[in-house]
């Protein structure tokens, strides 16, 4: 009697008939004893869902092939303003500052010329005024009236009007 072990199946199902996952899975199942290729390292990756994945190191190295290898960040601190925007900034205040100057300085010099104009103008109606009355007085004629109040008897009263030049 010749001792024959018996051939594994082909097929074997690896998730129990009453299993929440649904009907039993099957297909080929290939045991680590029973690889005829050498040995590969394993690696762990994480998948789309952030769960570590045991793959192949060749594997792993073919999609890390496919995804392009990000530049490292400069993280030296930045300043909080740029500097040329500091620069524009300080133009624009000194521009500010030398229009507010110059205004001022020439509001200073122009309201007195601005008080002269106006207040000349004031002074020469005035002028005007008192030449005018003065020469409307000098051209009359001095008239004098004369009334006379006459009482009589009883309250009653006469009154008679004259003009005398």
């Amino acid at each position: 009697m010749s001792h024959h072990l018996e051939p594994r199946p082909a097929i074997r199902p690896y998730a129990p008939a009453d299993s929440p996952f649904g009907t039993p899975l099957a297909g080929v199942v290939q045991l680590h004893d029973e690889r005829q290729e050498p040995a590969e390292a394993v690696v762990w990756v994480p998948d789309a869902y952030g769960r570590m994945m045991p793959v192949s190191r060749s594997q792993a190295d073919a999609l890390l092939a496919t995804v392009p290898v990000t530049a490292p960040r400069d993280l030296t601190p930045q300043p909080l303003v740029d500097s040329r925007a500091q620069v524009v900034l300080a133009a624009g205040v000194g521009t500010g500052a030398a229009a507010a100057g110059v205004g001022y300085g020439l509001g200073q010099v122009l309201a007195p010329l601005a008080a002269i104009g106006s207040s000349g103008v004031l002074w020469a109606l005035a002028f005007l005024a008192v030449l005018g009355t003065a020469t409307r007085r000098g051209s009359q004629t001095t008239n004098t009236t004369y009334v006379t109040n006459n009482a009589r008897w009883w309250g009653r009263t006469t009154t008679t009007t004259r003009n005398g030049r």
